[in-house]
């Protein structure tokens, strides 16, 4: 009699019982045999428990021991008949399923030409030489990678991994190792240039990582989604000495967002101050209150202009120098008589070239000339050589916008090159196409 008959025999005999118990509840007796019955449960459960462990325990030690030695041997015959036959994958499959020979199943694996599986094994078998040789037999070379990495072999894994072509992986791999310069030259060859930098910089490479940072920011233009990166360049610049470079970049950023970060304070910081503090004469208003007041009406803005332009040959023949222009130093009396003071000139009037050390010429101040019209038309000097001025206000006719685009080129070559070129532009295109039916302010 097997235990789970026993069990069974145990429970129809208390089921019956309490059910006869239930049915002679109102008689005399009823509550005496509920008792015995109670008493017989908490004696004999006990017992029986027992008895079915030992029964399980007998039966264990030998029909089940027999049994499951029997059936061992038909899967371990079914194994080797698939091995006789050549079905090397089919016996893997009984003795790493069936039988849990995962050595032998490995092995028939690799034989039948199941690489994968093989390495599987192998990796659980704890034979990483054997799972990466698999791996790499069965081409999955990440795979492979990835146990050399847990096996605590850096360099192997990055090898492994450049020859899946994860370049990436290749720089986390050398960077866990320490290996910065290998990290770095898989990034490069990632086209991961800004991981590149910053791992430069970290090694205090900073003409190098100024360089990368360069190649990352390539292709793009500056703007609100790539600002952050522009500011990152323009840091590494200035760190690594390249400050005319930098200097350009932080304008270019305040011509975006004045108000980003530092910026204003780092081009005051970097551009050698020039003139002489200078009072506001009597009588007279600097052209700053006028623009502080807000953008100034196109045909005004061209006349006012005009009038500084004319006003300028004068003031070098009396010693006022090239590269103080700026609305600060430009002062305005009631008639729109137009004088200069030398005062130092705020660094996004100055021209690129202030930066590499050359001699400043007419062409400077030409330059500043054009920033003063463009902030004169607009009201202010956000997007400054990225944005047209009809992009920001629809009263400036084309031709106008021109002339300011022509004034504050970088290249000081494509520029006009002397004020006498301006009159004779704008008397051109303003005969073309006059401001508001006005004559054209430059005759």
């Amino acid at each position: 009699m097997g235990p789970f008959v026993l069990f069974d025999l145990i429970l129809r005999f208390g089921v019956s019982f309490m059910q006869a118990a239930a049915f002679n509840e109102s008689s005399p007796g009823s509550k005496l045999e509920k008792g015995l019955f109670i008493i017989t449960l908490i004696v004999i459960v006990p017992v029986l428990v027992f008895l079915i462990f030992l029964a399980k325990f007998i039966y264990n030690r030998t029909l089940g021991k027999k049994l499951r030695k029997t059936i061992a041997e038909e899967h371990r015959n079914e194994a080797e008949d698939y091995e006789k036959a050549g079905k090397f994958v089919s016996a893997a499959h009984v003795y790493e399923k069936k039988l849990k020979d995962y050595r032998k199943a490995a092995s028939l694996y690799e034989k039948g030409g199941d690489h994968t599986q093989a390495a599987l094994l192998y990796n659980i078998l704890g034979m990483p030489d054997k799972a990466k040789e698999m791996y790499e037999r069965a081409g999955d070379l990440e795979e492979a990678a990835e146990v050399a990495l847990m096996d605590g072999n850096f360099d192997e894994a990055a090898t492994l991994y450049d020859k899946a072509g994860k370049k990436i992986d290749v720089a986390k791999v050398m960077r866990q190792a320490g290996k910065t310069i290998y990290a770095v030259k898989a990034y490069r060859e990632a086209k991961e240039y800004k991981k590149a930098a910053m791992l430069l910089n970290e090694e205090g490479l900073l003409k190098e990582a100024a360089e990368m940072f360069g190649f990352h920011l390539y292709d793009k233009k500056l703007g609100s989604s790539t600002i952050e990166d522009f500011y990152t360049y323009a840091l590494l610049l200035e760190k690594s000495g390249s400050e005319p470079r930098a200097i350009e970049i932080f304008t270019e950023i305040y011509g975006v967002d004045p108000s980003f970060k530092n910026v204003k304070e780092k081009i005051e910081s970097m551009i050698p101050a020039t003139g002489e503090k200078e009072e506001v004469p009597e009588g007279k208003t600097a052209l700053r209150s006028f623009i502080r007041s807000g953008r100034i009406e196109p045909v005004y803005s061209l006349k006012l202009w005009v009038q500084i332009l004319k006003s300028l040959p004068k003031a070098y023949g009396t010693g006022w120098p090239v590269g103080l222009l700026s609305p600060d130093n430009i002062m305005v009396d009631a008639r729109n008589n137009i004088s200069f003071l030398k005062r130092i000139q705020p660094p996004l009037y100055a021209p690129p070239e202030i930066t590499k050390g050359v001699e400043l010429d007419e062409t400077a101040d030409i330059y500043s000339a054009g920033v003063i019209l463009f902030e004169m038309l607009t009201g202010g000097l956000e997007g400054l050589g990225f944005v047209r001025v009809t992009a920001v206000v629809d009263d400036v006719p084309e031709w106008l916008d021109e002339v300011v685009i022509k004034c504050i080129k970088k290249v000081r070559e494509d520029r006009y090159q002397s004020i006498q070129d301006i009159f004779t532009d704008l008397k051109k295109l303003s005969r073309e196409r006059q401001i508001e039916g006005e004559a054209s302010p430059a005759a």
